[in-house]
């Protein structure tokens, strides 16, 4: 290296390790503070990066710099991926600019190809952008990525979705990243400036040697120059990265990680509040991957619509299981864990009919939930927050892990105070339109809907449940206006629950009484009081809850073999209930209680069939076998 400013190639190459240092502190902007905990790794991954790089063409030491970071700071390979892509975009966008400065500039030998770099940082961000706003793309790559196994294909989703927040969300245009970009290309040019004076190269190649063609290895940059150059651009890249694996294998030296660990002077790694990463509002990496599976199969938009809308201020914690249109989550929000309820649409209006009602009935005898507070976040969602009550557990649960008879008293409890609620309101026959308009919309058009949907399945006249024949025929009755009318002989309306399912009372020992009710539904159209107690038979009749959570249902043709769930525990509060009924209303009002209950399976099964075919059957033959014990009692 006789004609080499040894010298300025001192000089250059310790700009150039100064210039890394600011790359992985640029780099650490990505992750919150507490994530990382070396920062001095994202130097030496970087290092790993390009001593692989500088030997292999296709820039392989991109993958081996992802690998390493994830590994050793125990972070998601799918999300260190995204910033490696993030940060390089940043640096596609330096670079066309660079190479546009030079083509403008007339400079001697121009930079052959320059135009590629601008397309491609342009397809990146059009990408990212693209999957933050078009659930067509989001779908397509969910389909792409269904070619590997799940977990391939959630990582693919993940690093897709993770890419698309850095940009969309303006990660790469923060101040701190933009200092710390200027601030590092500032020094990497004066590196590439000194490289050149101390080689006797113009500027414009060492750039375009260096940055113009990314997939080249680094060994042989300036194109076959002679053994001089060659030898000193292996100096001038090696020995930096050569120095920082060396101190990678000893200590970390206190200059380097002063650089890094300049968090409280320069403010430059970023705390909770400056990551809006989805994925750091979800505790556990389950519900995580299962918002991403809804966010790009489109199986679930009100999964999708909660994480990215509802929890902007919160940590999920968990999801819960539930048969309605609206998402329940366990959330930490304001130094509290709270019971969150979010839906869309005219799922989101029905939750706000159901915290007017809760709010309006609060002092009633009925114990309710308490409402702590309610957001509309988009104008087409709605959430409200539920104090998280500790011990509790909702009563199916309460009934099959303790003794019967303590279940059996919170049902007399239950039904009592009920009962209580309804006689304290003043009677209100229903008009003869609002009755003919409730079995109009509730029942007549399920029961044609439905029944189409029966002949669907079994293509004949007959359903076959369990080796019992059941005739279609009989669904006639549920579209006959005239018969429909005589079923109802009670018409008094009152404000009611609407929804008191077993699953919707939950028991909290602690409290007094030692239980609550929750999720309303006080939009019915005809609010009869004997909805309230058609629920509570709906749950305990058929094992409503089992059927829900864990149907087993097998179709062959026109028979269908169904497993009922129903427990012990619930066949005998089921009798209690029946009795307590007819004490209450006498045995024609069981009879119209029974009817009450068929219409409630008639309003749900067409939403089992939209939500699950198989599952949608399943309801299909249980409001079979209800219409079949209807019609024996109503004789």
């Amino acid at each position: 290296m006789a004609d080499t400013d040894l010298v300025d190639l001192g000089l250059a190459a310790l700009l150039l390790l100064a210039g890394h240092a600011l790359r992985a502190a640029r780099w650490a902007l990505f992750f919150r503070h507490e994530q990382v905990f070396q920062r001095f790794n994202l130097l030496l991954a970087l290092a790993l990066g390009y001593s692989i790089n500088a030997v292999v063409p296709g820039r392989p030491g991109e993958l081996v710099r992802i690998w390493f970071a994830a590994r050793r700071e125990s972070l998601r390979l799918p999300y260190v991926a995204s910033t490696v892509v993030a940060e390089r975009l940043a640096d596609l966008v330096v670079v066309s600019a660079v190479a546009l400065a030079v083509v403008g500039a007339g400079a001697p030998g121009g930079w052959p190809g320059w135009w590629v770099l601008p397309l491609l940082a342009l397809a990146l961000i059009g990408l990212a952008l693209g999957v933050q706003r078009s659930a067509a793309l989001r779908l397509r790559i969910w389909k792409l990525a269904s070619v590997f196994n799940d977990d391939i294909r959630l990582a693919v989703v993940d690093f897709c979705w993770s890419f698309g927040e850095h940009v969309g969300k303006g990660m790469l245009l923060r101040r701190r990243f933009l200092v710390a970009t200027l601030l590092m290309w500032l020094v990497y040019g004066l590196s590439y400036l000194t490289f050149a004076r101390a080689c006797g190269q113009e500027l414009v190649q060492v750039l375009h040697a260096l940055l113009g063609e990314p997939l080249r290895p680094a060994i042989d940059p300036l194109g076959g120059s002679g053994a001089t150059l060659t030898l000193a651009m292996l100096a001038y890249t090696g020995v930096p990265v050569a120095g920082i694996l060396a101190y990678g294998g000893f200590k970390q030296f206190p200059a380097i990680v002063a650089i890094l660990d300049s968090r409280r002077r320069w403010g430059w790694y970023g705390n909770r509040d400056d990551q809006p990463h989805v994925r750091n509002r979800f505790k556990a990496e389950a519900e995580y991957r299962f918002f991403l599976t809804g966010l790009f199969s489109g199986s679930d938009e009100v999964a999708t619509h909660f994480g990215l809308q509802a929890v902007e201020d919160s940590t999920v914690h968990r999801l819960f299981a539930g048969g309605s249109d609206a998402v329940t989550a366990l959330v930490e929000t304001r130094g509290e864990l709270v019971i969150r309820k979010f839906a869309m649409g005219q799922a989101g209006d029905r939750l706000r009919l159901q915290q007017d009602w809760l709010q309006a009935h609060a002092r009633r005898t009925l114990p309710l939930v308490s409402i702590l507070r309610s957001t509309d976040p988009s104008g087409r969602s709605y959430y409200y927050d539920m104090p998280l009550v500790a011990p509790c557990s909702d009563f199916y649960d309460f009934i099959h892990t303790n003794p019967l008879p303590a279940s059996a008293a919170i049902l007399d409890e239950v039904m009592s105070r009920m009962d209580a609620f309804h006689r304290l309101q003043a009677p209100v026959l229903a008009p003869d339109e609002v009755v003919a308009r409730y079995l109009e919309d509730k029942v007549v058009r399920n029961a044609r809907a439905l029944l189409g949907f029966a002949a669907s399945v079994c293509g004949a006249d007959r359903l076959r449940v369990n080796g019992v024949d059941h005739a279609l025929a009989d669904w006639e009755r549920l579209t006959d206006p005239a018969w429909l009318r005589r079923q109802l002989t009670r018409l008094q309306t009152a404000s009611v629950h609407g929804d008191m399912t077993i699953e919707n009372i939950i028991v909290a020992p602690g409290r007094s009484p030692s239980w609550y009710v929750i999720d309303p539904n006080p939009a019915n159209g005809f609010d009869s009081p004997l909805i309230d107690w058609a629920k509570l038979m709906q749950s305990l009749h058929l094992g409503y809850e089992g059927l829900n959570r864990n149907f087993s249902c097998t179709v062959d043709g026109n028979r269908v073999q169904l497993a009922f769930t129903r427990s012990m525990a619930y066949s005998q509060l089921h009798e209690r209930l029946e009795a307590r009924i007819v004490d209450l209303l006498g045995p024609d009002g069981l009879r119209e209680v029974y009817f009450h209950e068929l219409v409630n399976y008639l309003r749900l099964t067409p939403y089992k069939i939209r939500q699950n075919y198989r599952k949608g059957v399943c309801f299909l033959a249980c409001t079979q076998i209800l219409l079949d014990r209807y019609l024996a009692l109503a004789r």
